[in-house]
């Protein structure tokens, strides 16, 4: 394997808690419990984030930009989501395009830079990770009905901001970690866990450059870093697009050609 197809595999991102919920509750006026300051909360980051009927309204996206792998190489990329659950990746690396989907509980990828260049399902990991944020709103709105269980762990400082650091576990069992800035509502940073080389590790991303597209409010910069890495790397928006036409077969497994075999007629599955 390649130095760069290293770089990419290697990708594939309180003593005063008391008093903080106290605040809490007196400034969002809630008087029952901690349950209703998390509601709070969300209520504040979904509006932030352009309002519940907006994103309502959202039925598939389209985001293009550039991400940065490392040692210098910036690639560009497209991510396309449709409800329910379907979300596709897709990158330019060494003039060969990388496919990465999922649709709900099935995912398949095509990655010719590690010699993969045949349709084959993503290992449960790999589904597992990509399916957990294939979801159009993000991990916090209507989190309820979604089964994603929310809790308030405290207060902290991100980059200079105050930040609500919220605790997300989702149904599959995994957890996620939201700091919502204390001022604007808005996501500030995440942070998973990931395996990387067989370990597992935490994985930060910062979120920066909000800008609005059809009343919906998306960041256009993210800088992700594993933990013990000293290296980070971005990723940046430089187009949305909200209900593009995305038929469901676009989501789906296509069918491997083997052409070794095609010359006799012969079929592969």
């Amino acid at each position: 394997m390649t130095k760069k197809s290293k770089t990419i595999a290697a990708l594939g991102t309180l003593g005063l808690a008391v008093v903080a919920f106290l605040i809490l509750d007196n400034m969002y006026g809630l008087t029952g419990g901690f349950g209703r300051v998390v509601d709070g909360l969300i209520a504040r980051n979904v509006e932030a984030r352009g309002g519940a009927d907006k994103w309502r309204a959202v039925d598939s996206l389209q985001v293009s930009g550039y991400m940065d792998l490392g040692k210098g190489m910036h690639v560009p990329y497209t991510i396309e989501q449709k409800r329910p659950g379907k979300m596709c990746l897709e990158f330019e690396f060494d003039e060969k395009l990388a496919t990465q989907c999922v649709s709900g509980d099935s995912g398949w990828k095509v990655l010719p830079f590690m010699g993969r260049t045949r349709p084959e399902p993503m290992t449960d990991a790999e589904l597992a990770d990509m399916a957990d944020t294939a979801e159009i709103d993000g991990l916090l709105f209507e989190s309820a009905s979604r089964g994603h269980d929310v809790s308030l762990v405290g207060q902290e400082t991100v980059n200079g901001r105050d930040t609500h650091k919220l605790e997300v576990v989702l149904p599959r069992g995994a957890k996620r970690w939201i700091y919502l800035d204390a001022e604007t509502a808005l996501e500030v940073k995440l942070e998973a866990t990931r395996t990387l080389n067989g370990k597992e590790q935490l994985i930060e991303t910062l979120y920066s450059d909000w800008r609005e597209t059809d009343g919906i409010l998306i960041p256009h910069r993210q800088d992700s870093r594993a933990e013990g890495e000293p290296e980070s790397h971005w990723l940046t928006v430089d187009s949305v697009t909200v209900n593009p036409p995305i038929d469901d077969q676009r989501f789906a497994r296509p069918s491997p050609v083997n052409n070794e075999s095609a010359g006799n007629g012969s079929n592969s599955s």
